[in-house]
């Protein structure tokens, strides 16, 4: 099995966190609400990184992925985007398990 990307405890209840992936993409990870998901971090809008700030991904209520350049909004499950400029478009998500440990690994595409 290839090495972990990162770990839940790495990840609070509710946070964001940018990780460099072994082929050289740029993602993040969010846990909302318990679940782990993970997308490029690229707006659809434009091709610009979600964050302003290093690990700054969710919006004040930590419930969306926001995107700091238009404020699109972002749904943490499935990338979709629901306000915005690039409204129903979706972010790529990049697949994603977690083991019984808490590490997370790339899943297979």
């Amino acid at each position: 099995m290839s090495a972990a990307i990162a770990h839940l405890d790495d990840l609070e209840a509710t946070a964001a966190r940018g990780v460099r992936l072994p082929d050289g993409r740029d993602a993040l990870l969010v846990r909302v609400h318990g679940r782990v998901s993970a997308f490029e971090n690229r707006c659809p809008h434009l091709g610009v990184p979600l964050e302003a700030e290093p690990d700054r991904f969710l919006e004040a209520g930590g419930e969306l992925i926001q995107c700091a350049m238009h404020g699109a909004l972002f749904l943490p499950e499935d990338g979709e985007c629901v306000f915005g400029p690039c409204q129903g478009a979706r972010l790529r998500e990049v697949p994603v398990s977690v083991d019984e440990a808490g590490r997370i690994y790339l899943a297979a595409e």
